[in-house]
Parts: C-alpha cells; sequence; structure tokens
C-alpha cells in the first residue's frame, strides 16, 4: 500500500543553515489516531475507577450523617409527642378541676357540666391530639370566663367563705377512704361515710378550707351528741349559706367557739382520737342540697382532693347515701370537754395564713 503524504511543514533558517521539515503520512496518521484512542480508553478507564471508590469514600460519610441527622429528628419527634401527652394530661386536670369549681359557684351556664374527653395516650395521631389539646384549650377559656362571671354573681356564700382550699398540707397527706360507702375496719360492716379521710403524721397542722365561724371545737361530753363521739375532738367551721365543715380526729384543737378564721388559718393537729387506728383527719362538708344542709362529696368543693365518678357526683353530690349523718344541731348544743385533747388557743404571730401568701 501506497504510503502518501498528507501533510508536510518545512523550516529554512534565515542565516544558512540546514532547513528541519515534519511530513505526515496515511501511515503516520493511523498511528497517531491509534495512540490517541488507547490514551483516551486509558483515561476513561481510570477516571471511570476513581469516581467508584471516591463515590463509595464520601457515600460513607454521608450516609453516616444522615442516618444520625434522623435519629435525632426521631428523638425530638418523639419528646415532642411525650410533652404532648404529659400537657394533655395537665390540661385535662385542669378542666375537671374547672368543672368542679363552676359546680362550686353555681354558674347558670350548664356547658361545665358535658364530660371532657379523655387525654390523648402514647400511639394516638399527631392529628388527633392537636384537635384535642384546641378544643381542651377553647374549652378551659370558656370555663373561665363562666367562673368570672359567677364570682360577680350570687354565691352560696362570699368566694372567700367557699370551703376550697386544702385542709392539710398535700404533699403531707395521702386520701385512705372517700366519701361513699366502705367497710368498716372496727365491725367489717359496709357503712355510709359521709366525709373523706385522709392519713397524716401526728401533729400535722390542720387548715380551715374557707373563712368562716367556729361553731363547736373541743370533745363530745353531752349524751345527746353520742353519735359524734367516733370522731373523737372535732372542729366544726360556719362558711355561711348554709356550708359548714367539720375535722375530725384532731390531737390538738387552736381555735375556740365562735371564733373567725380565714383560709389557711390553723384550727388544729392531726391526731387519733376517736373510732381511728392511724393518725388522720376525717373531713366533711355539709352543703344546702335537696332542700336542707347535709354532706356533699367534698372533693366536689375542696379541688384538692380526689372525686370518684366526677359526673356521677355532679346528678348527685351525696352518692345516694342515707339520712343518717350527725346532726350539727346536737353537737353545736352539746358542751365541750376540756381534756388534753383540748388545748388552749394559741396565736403565732409568724404565722401567715395561706390565703394571704
Amino acid at each position: 500500500m501506497k504510503d502518501d503524504t498528507l501533510w508536510e511543514m518545512q523550516w529554512h533558517p534565515s542565516d544558512g543553515g540546514a532547513f528541519r521539515r515534519v511530513v505526515l503520512t496515511r501511515r503516520g496518521l493511523r498511528g497517531v489516531l491509534m495512540g490517541l484512542g488507547l490514551l483516551g480508553l486509558a483515561v476513561l478507564a481510570v477516571m471511570g475507577a476513581l469516581p467508584l471508590g471516591l463515590r463509595g469514600f464520601l457515600t460513607s460519610f454521608t450516609v453516616d450523617a444522615a442516618r444520625h441527622e434522623n435519629r435525632a429528628l426521631k428523638a425530638q419527634e418523639d419528646s415532642l409527642r411525650e410533652q404532648a401527652v404529659a400537657l394533655g394530661g395537665r390540661l385535662y386536670e385542669l378542666v375537671q378541676r374547672g368543672r368542679r369549681m363552676a359546680w362550686t359557684v353555681g354558674t347558670s351556664s350548664q356547658s361545665w357540666l358535658t364530660s371532657c374527653q379523655l387525654p390523648p395516650q402514647r400511639g394516638l395521631d399527631d392529628g388527633s391530639t392537636i384537635d384535642w389539646l384546641t378544643q381542651v384549650g377553647e374549652r378551659i377559656e370558656t370555663l373561665g370566663d363562666e367562673l368570672a362571671a359567677a364570682a360577680k354573681g350570687s354565691l352560696r356564700c362570699p368566694l372567700p367563705s367557699l370551703p376550697t382550699g386544702p385542709p392539710l398540707d398535700h404533699l403531707r397527706a395521702v386520701p385512705v377512704s372517700l366519701f361513699g360507702w366502705r367497710e368498716s375496719p372496727f365491725t367489717g360492716k359496709t357503712l355510709a361515710q359521709y366525709g373523706t379521710i385522709l392519713a397524716a403524721p401526728e401533729g400535722e397542722a390542720v387548715l380551715a378550707t374557707g373563712a368562716g365561724r367556729v361553731l363547736f371545737a373541743g370533745g363530745v361530753r353531752e349524751r345527746k351528741a353520742n353519735e359524734w363521739t367516733r370522731f373523737g375532738t372535732v372542729v366544726v367551721v360556719d362558711h355561711g349559706g348554709e356550708v359548714a365543715t367539720v375535722f375530725g380526729h384532731l390531737r390538738d384543737v387552736l381555735v375556740k367557739r365562735g371564733q373567725s378564721v380565714r383560709r389557711g388559718d390553723r384550727l388544729g393537729t392531726v391526731g387519733q382520737t376517736g373510732w381511728t387506728r392511724v393518725p388522720a383527719l376525717y373531713y366533711e362538708v355539709r352543703w344546702p342540697v335537696a332542700g336542707g344542709s347535709r354532706p356533699i362529696d367534698p372533693g366536689l368543693v375542696t379541688i384538692s382532693l380526689p372525686v370518684d365518678e366526677l359526673d356521677a357526683r355532679f346528678s348527685d353530690p351525696t352518692a345516694g347515701l342515707p339520712t343518717g349523718w350527725a346532726l350539727l344541731e346536737h353537737l353545736v348544743g352539746s358542751g365541750v370537754s376540756r381534756g388534753p385533747a383540748h388545748r388552749p388557743v394559741r396565736h403565732d404571730p409568724q404565722h401567715v395564713p395561706r390565703s394571704a401568701r
């Protein structure tokens, strides 16, 4: 095959030296093209191999970073869900307390009577949780407006006199027997209990749950008031409007008959007098229902106390208990024991009533 010249270049020096030339023939062109092709393939092979290793190296960092970020986001999401569930529980308790307060002050609206849906639990979808929180938030606002309006209206007794405060420091007292039917630890029989029993350390301060006047303070002496002996040393506070509170099983009495008290004032101390096997406080609320003042579930009014079956209590605050409670008239008309259980009134100048704190 003839090797034809395709291209030629010559250099002729101006000083008369030997000239040079470059000749490109067909064979040479084929050789150049083949060399360039091989070089190109080699470059492509190297470039194809290097990104694969680099890609794996870089991907390992990218995947680890993404996994770490996903774990952080998942932990944050779980934390927010836990917070939402906890907030739901607190809001539910707030609504239940608001409903009890609305019943206590006697709001004209009946919206408080409507049962509140149970708070969101773990596993509930986010949309349902948000809807529940929104609805309950609106309900709390409505209850607040109703309570504010009721406070300006006609109450059963003045607002400071309503027995809504705690009879004991809630951190040092445990409800051991609630209002309703219970088995007597002495006879084993099922008896009606017209108050709530709170176990607490002996000597723990017993507090007035609302402002009022002391009707009775001490132990029972006269036979006609024997029905009160099972409560041991007793203090009774009249809050007005046929509302009264009874405190039993006291060790010490720190007030006297006719004395005015404010919410949070000390009435006495927890004891073990009367029918009780441990230091405890018997606490009872008398309320104007069914045509007269009679015992109702204390938890309806005294917000710090628990209530069984709240909706049922709204319908019947007396829980259908029979009319066999001890009469205040017998106690108030009786004498007062001056034994060791009754001690002189103590005036502590450093004591600040809780209502003023």
